[in-house]
């Protein structure tokens, strides 16, 4: 076959690796459940060695390793040491860290890792370890987790610092790493020149960031931001001495935790600020306060998803202003993370609404994207009872049939999908129709009758849009290839 009909989605995301299956999933959040219960009951020892077993299975989950550390917290009392002659009880772990990081065992790394945390939870050399080990695995929450664990033990660390600045900034989050620059600045031995300039750039990111975001909330919907500027203005000026709206929802949660509504409503508010950390963790206390509610769970997976996508966004944009190899590395890290968080709640979804095509559809998609195309077809041939989007859905098809190899398959998927995607979807029309001429003109390698239909096809996607992609070479080197006939 040739090359035409060979890479039909070249601009699809990055393979997502790491996806971790139903089976796996389900066997984690068990452990995990009785971790959380046996934490309650002050069972210390049962508890972190489940979620021992919870990172290890997944070493990408924020909500583990906070849980780990919470529970080593309170083991030893926040006495800030762990336990007694930790250096000594932890010598043969921290020597499998190092032998782990040199081979480049990043999954080593936090395995052992943990085994250091077990006895001294506050050792800033085991957290800074597993930080980076989370990097390079493309972790980025967790990583920010272990870096925020060693600023709970030395605040004014200078290591800590720098790397939680750098982590911070990768990710958007330029006020708290412009916090942690400033302490490297106070710090022994601390390259000043290095902070004041890091400092100073993210200044000015920061400034671009909220310019752009204005901006494009202004053309969106410029009626609405008026409105919520008013309503904020009226508030502050009424409530200048008093408490911020999410203090005082704090406030609430204090006097009576078992309120749900309370969290879901700080979490609308942080979302509404983009503090998606925040929200993160609210929704998380929330899940754990109602027992394991659905609802709230979904609420969860939606926040995650949402900071994934900013977290991606401005790893897209970085790269596409700096590009340098290391934003574009960062930013396909991002991609791929994306990918797989989106993966994991979709077919969460499915699980749980099993005839919902909606979800089998984004299932389906995002596999795709992951290069996992033999799942994906049998996904989106379920999904494609759903008459509101039928057309797209073979379009999907089609592409994935392609990149198994099934090239009659894909063109049947291809004619189906030109006859279902209405006209006022030009967009998917145009591109099922490039991909079907695309995939004929490589069919027509071996079978000649299939330039007819490479011609047709791409004829009336030039009457629709001369300038698509490389649509008028392609019609010229049909005009050649029929001319030798």
């Amino acid at each position: 076959m040739a090359t035409d009909a060979a890479n039909p989605t070249a601009d699809k995301a990055t393979t997502a690796a790491g996806v971790i299956s139903p089976a796996a999933r389900k066997r984690l959040q068990a452990l995990f459940d009785r971790a959380s219960q046996s934490l309650q009951s002050n069972n210390f020892d049962y508890a972190i060695e489940m979620l021992t077993q919870c990172i290890v299975g997944d070493p990408g989950s924020l909500i583990y390793v906070q849980k780990l550390l919470e529970g080593l917290y309170r083991k030893y009392n926040n006495n800030r040491k762990g336990s007694t002659l930790a250096s000594v009880k932890s010598a043969g772990s921290k020597a499998s860290i190092k032998k782990s990081t040199m081979t480049k065992d990043w999954p080593g790394v936090i395995k052992h890792g943990i085994e250091v945390l077990k006895i001294n939870p506050w050792d800033i050399s085991a957290l800074l370890s597993m930080a980076k080990a989370c990097e390079m695995l493309g972790h980025s929450d967790t990583q920010l987790a272990y870096l925020k664990g060693g600023l709970n033990a030395d605040q004014k660390s200078g290591d800590v610092n720098r790397e939680a600045a750098i982590a911070l900034s990768k990710l958007g989050d330029y006020d708290q790493a412009i916090v942690c620059w400033t302490r490297v600045r106070t710090a022994p031995k601390a390259d000043v020149e290095e902070a004041d300039r890091e400092i100073a750039n993210l200044q000015v990111q920061k400034t671009m960031l909220k310019t752009n975001a204005r901006m494009e909330k202004q053309a969106a919907a410029e009626g609405n931001a008026g409105a919520e500027q008013a309503t904020s203005s009226s508030g502050v000026a009424s409530n200048s001495q008093q408490l911020s709206p999410a203090q005082r929802l704090i406030e609430k949660i204090k006097a009576n935790p078992a309120e749900i509504a309370l969290y879901v409503e700080l979490a609308d508010l942080y979302g509404k600020e983009e503090k998606w950390g925040d929200a993160e963790v609210t929704l998380q206390r929330a899940l754990e306060a109602s027992g394991g509610d659905v609802t709230i769970r979904e609420q969860l997976e939606d926040v995650q998803l949402r900071k994934a996508q900013r977290q991606s966004l401005i790893a897209d944009k970085r790269a596409a202003e700096q590009k340098t190899s290391e934003a574009v590395e960062l930013a396909q890290r991002m991609r791929v993370e994306l990918i797989r968080q989106e993966i994991e709640v979709y077919r969460s979804r499915v699980d749980r609404y099993p005839t919902n095509t909606h979800w089998k559809y984004e299932l389906g998609v995002r596999l795709k994207k992951a290069g996992n195309f033999s799942d994906a077809i049998k996904l989106l041939q379920e999904a494609r009872t759903d008459p509101k989007r039928k057309g797209v859905v073979l379009l999907d098809l089609g592409e994935c049939f392609q990149q198994i190899k099934q090239y009659p398959l894909a063109a049947q998927q291809y004619l189906k999908a030109i006859e279902e995607i209405p006209e006022k979807d030009i967009d998917y029309r145009k591109k099922a129709l490039y991909r079907a001429g695309v995939l004929a003109m490589g069919m027509a390698t071996n079978d000649p009758s299939k330039w007819t239909d490479a011609e047709k096809h791409l004829s009336l996607l030039a009457e629709l849009d001369f300038g698509y992609r490389d649509v008028a070479e392609r019609l010229d080197k049909i005009a050649r290839e029929r001319n030798k006939e």
